[in-house]
């Protein structure tokens, strides 16, 4: 590689700070991950960017590790070739994956209406599986035929992948067109204007998107997956709803257009995927971690849309069809249900005739007409959505303990921003996590404070609830401290303790589940003074619920005193009912 390219990747990847999702070094083309803001900025008049001309015949770069010879193997090694659940991605010549892309991959379909159905079924089956806790990361779903629809012995026996937050939508989509032979391309670089957060391209201003990469470009589809993996970040997203181009486009909200296989970017710097819309509007999402890992959510009030200029909220990927030597990607008025608007119009967040969040509005338009909404239902399913996040916080921090990362020294100074970096922290912290946690528990407050205002009838009911669900054997958690003994927590433990909780991967297991200080339990915690002098200069940063990716958070990033988010307090005190409402409010 010259010295001028040389400078150009490392410049790139400098500045390639990735996503809610780790940052991820290119592969060695000669190509920046990122091209940066003060360089080369495209100009595309009236966002004409609907026509991408398909590049002349793939050329492997000499350096492209795709280039090199496979290993012959003989049949007696085939069974051995890469352990996945090991983390082993080795290659199989004869697997799909590793064969020739122009072989595997011939674009003899064209995306249709039923093409689209039946990659709704595929990702809604995938998120069965998440939900149930039957696979935790993508490649096992995959490699399960019981939740992979387009499963086959050849491609996804051995099949390993590694995929983040920001990742996963491309995945899926890739694997999807890959089995069925359909057109496939990606932008792998943005363009934009630095934001407070300076040139991290996760967080840049009036992003314009850059040059689409066809999937014919790469040697194999392990090669597509491995270097589209490198590319892409939370960026890719972040383009405003008017403007034509990009991946992906905005969608009004209702059941026709979102549905699994729908992306939902939260501008903070987060992306996940609709699995499941229920017919009382809730939305189950497929969330993908720095770790790998892949966790459920219930869509609720702590994920935001933002403003149109910054493209959050529900979008589906746009469609895209071959012509001769083009792919052509539709303009917004082509892509069904683009909607530049609805998403960002807060005067019409009405609900019950009272102006009510984002979250809330978003599943007034998901509910069927004619399925009950039941209030203690709904309580119910926040607790237990609650539990299944309190379960994934207790892998997310098992994952620092069996890495050490406790038992390392603690660096002299936090992330310029805790809930967005790189390297260690991006992996093994926890402070958006637990900000999602905070948010959710503030949710179902204000649903019960909401429920009992409307319908004080309703206590007993909601104080049943309350006391069932929270006994339920998924809502007791377990943790090992640092004497290797098992500490049980209940879920209102876990609430009082909620704003204790570090989300420093570097404290000891008894800190990150917030042990009171003089306790018999946080005595077998063995962490040094400078460790606990931390864990006291992070209380601000603990009592903040809403993250800001865009700016620095310093110490002094919160409130002194926490806000009061428990439950509880309605369950004993209710609040005082609503007057007579008139029959004609809307909602």
């Amino acid at each position: 590689m010259s010295k001028t390219v040389a400078s150009v990747v490392c410049a790139a990847l400098s500045a390639a700070i990735l996503s809610g999702c780790p940052a991820k070094p290119a592969p060695d083309s000669g190509v920046p991950v990122i091209r940066d803001a003060a360089v080369e900025r495209p100009s595309f008049e009236d966002d004409d960017f609907d026509v991408v001309e398909m590049d002349a015949a793939y050329e492997p770069d000499p350096l492209d590790p795709d280039v090199y010879t496979f290993p012959v193997l003989h049949e007696a090694d085939a069974e051995s070739v890469g352990d996945p659940d090991a983390g082993d991605s080795g290659v199989d010549p004869r697997s799909p994956v590793d064969r020739p892309i122009a072989d595997e991959w011939p674009a003899v379909n064209a995306w249709s209406d039923e093409f689209e159905q039946e990659y709704t079924r595929f990702v809604a089956k995938l998120g069965e599986g998440v939900a149930a806790r039957r696979c935790g990361r993508l490649d096992r779903c995959l490699r399960n035929p019981e939740y992979n629809t387009l499963y086959d012995v050849r491609t996804d026996r051995g099949l390993y992948l590694n995929v983040d937050c920001a990742d996963l939508p491309y995945v899926l989509r890739a694997y999807f067109a890959f089995k069925r032979k359909l057109p496939f391309g990606y932008t792998f670089w943005v363009d934009g204007a630095p934001s407070r957060a300076g040139k991290d391209p996760r967080y840049m201003v009036g992003i314009v998107p850059g040059d689409v990469r066809n999937w014919w470009r790469h040697r194999t589809f392990r090669s597509l997956i491995r270097d589209m993996g490198s590319w892409v970040h939370s960026g890719m997203y972040r383009v405003s709803a008017r403007r034509e181009g990009g991946d992906f486009y905005t969608v009004a909200v209702n059941r026709q257009n979102v549905r699994p296989g729908t992306t939902f970017y939260d501008p903070n710097g987060h992306v996940l995927v609709v699995t499941s819309v229920e017919p009382d509007g809730s939305v189950f999402m497929m969330d993908g971690h720095p770790d790998g890992s892949l966790t459920s959510k219930r869509f609720g009030a702590a994920f935001v849309a933002g403003t149109y200029d910054l493209g959050g909220g529900f979008k589906n990927f746009r469609p895209v069809r071959l012509e001769g030597r083009q792919v052509t990607i539709a303009r917004n008025a082509d892509c069904p249900g683009w909607d530049a608007a609805q998403q960002y119009t807060r005067a019409n967040f009405i609900v019950n005739g009272e102006a009510v969040g984002y979250s809330e509005y978003a599943r007034s338009l998901l509910a069927d007409p004619n399925a009950q909404q039941d209030p203690v239902h709904e309580v119910r399913a926040q607790i237990t959505a609650l539990c299944g996040d309190i379960t994934d916080r207790v892998d997310a921090v098992n994952y620092a303990i069996t890495n050490n990362l406790h038992q390392r020294s603690h660096p002299n100074e936090l992330p310029s921003n805790i809930y967005g970096t790189d390297g260690d922290w991006e992996t093994y912290s926890t402070p958006s996590r637990d900000a999602r946690l905070k948010a959710a528990f503030r949710e179902l407050a204000h649903t019960i404070q909401v429920t009992l205002r409307r319908d004080p009838s309703q206590l007993e009911a909601v104080r049943a609830a309350w006391r069932e669900e929270v006994a339920r054997p998924a809502c007791q958690f377990q943790y090992t401290n640092s004497r290797a003994t098992v500490v049980s927590l209940s879920f209102e433990t876990v609430l009082d303790r909620l704003f204790a909780l570090s989300f420093d991967p570097y404290h000891c297991p008894e800190l990150r589940w917030g042990a009171a200080a003089g306790s018999p339990e946080l005595a077998t915690c063995p962490d040094n003074e400078l460790k606990r002098i931390w864990y006291a200069r992070e209380l601000r940063l603990r009592n903040r619920i809403d993250r800001e990716y865009g700016a620095p958070t310093p110490v002094t990033f919160g409130p002194d005193r926490p806000e009061n988010v428990d439950p509880r307090q309605w369950l004993t005190n209710p609040p005082p009912a609503d007057p007579p409402r008139d029959a004609g409010a809307r909602r």
